[in-house]
């Protein structure tokens, strides 16, 4: 809907009505991936890579508590939002004014006056203020049938989200699969980054993931690295220095790693 219809809300408000919907989160040691970025990014109509800023400006303004945590499916702790008292507030009067509102709905060819209660009743899914809001954003007027197919959107955004988020750990393996990440490797991975819409709070869950995949074959890495630098002839004092920082990344210990050398140069 165009600005200034009732339901165009600014950004901070559709988080702010999103949240509102997640209640005593402070209480849970595990807390619901629908409280991380990437799901308040598809619920309020925001572009993943602006999200940080206004997420980031409203803790500083006391409408959401930040807090980083064990996420309901996921291995790593992430970053989860819910509100805070003030965030509290300010989304009960948001729902107050949407709630006493009537919005024009296309029902089978009709238009009919609606409050968003109506038209929750009228689909065959569950809509929440925040779904219908979101929904509202691209289009002049509601239509009920389109609404209804609002999980199937939601699913197929989220599978497209999560290849992406697959394209861009094998991306990270690749460029890992030697122990180190070259200058060039790192500016093309952070270009990747952001042309995927990937978070740096994803990166770093993901380049994390991949590091202990990686680190399962500590050895093999280390020696495909010495390996290179031996068949040069001697190792340089710059070759020692990264076979010396590859080793403690990696964990091993000097004399594993001499003996890996002495094999290398004994063939």
């Amino acid at each position: 809907m165009r600005p200034g219809t009732p339901l165009s809300l600014t950004t901070e408000d559709r988080i702010l009505l999103y949240l509102s919907d997640f209640r005593n989160l402070e209480d849970r040691f595990t807390l619901p991936l629908s409280v991380t970025q990437k799901s308040i990014a598809y619920a309020a109509g925001v572009q993943r890579k602006h999200l940080s800023r206004y997420l980031d400006e409203m803790v500083r303004e006391g409408f959401l508590t930040e807090t980083k945590a064990h996420i309901e499916g996921e291995k790593q702790r992430m970053l989860a939002y819910y509100l805070a008292p003030r965030g509290w507030e300010r989304a009960v009067a948001i729902k107050r004014s949407l709630a006493a509102i009537r919005v024009p709905v296309r029902d089978r060819g009709q238009i009919r006056s609606m409050t968003l209660e109506e038209i929750d009743r009228a689909t065959s899914v569950h809509l929440t203020f925040s779904d219908i809001v979101r929904e509202a954003m691209n289009v002049e007027v509601l239509d009920l049938e389109y609404l209804n197919g609002i999980d199937e959107r939601r699913k197929k955004a989220m599978d497209e989200r999560l290849q992406r988020l697959e394209d861009y750990a094998r991306a990270l393996m690749i460029a890992w699969k030697d122990g180190r990440v070259s200058a060039t490797e790192r500016l093309l991975i952070e270009q990747l980054r952001e042309h995927l819409g990937v978070s740096r709070e994803e990166h770093e869950r993901i380049e994390s993931e991949v590091m202990e995949e990686v680190l399962a074959n500590r050895e093999g890495i280390y020696r495909a690295v010495a390996e290179e630098a031996i068949d040069d002839g001697p190792i340089t004092d710059d070759e020692r220095e990264l076979l010396e920082a590859l080793r403690k990344k990696l964990g091993l210990s000097v004399d594993a790693c001499l003996a890996i050398e002495g094999k290398l140069a004994a063939r």
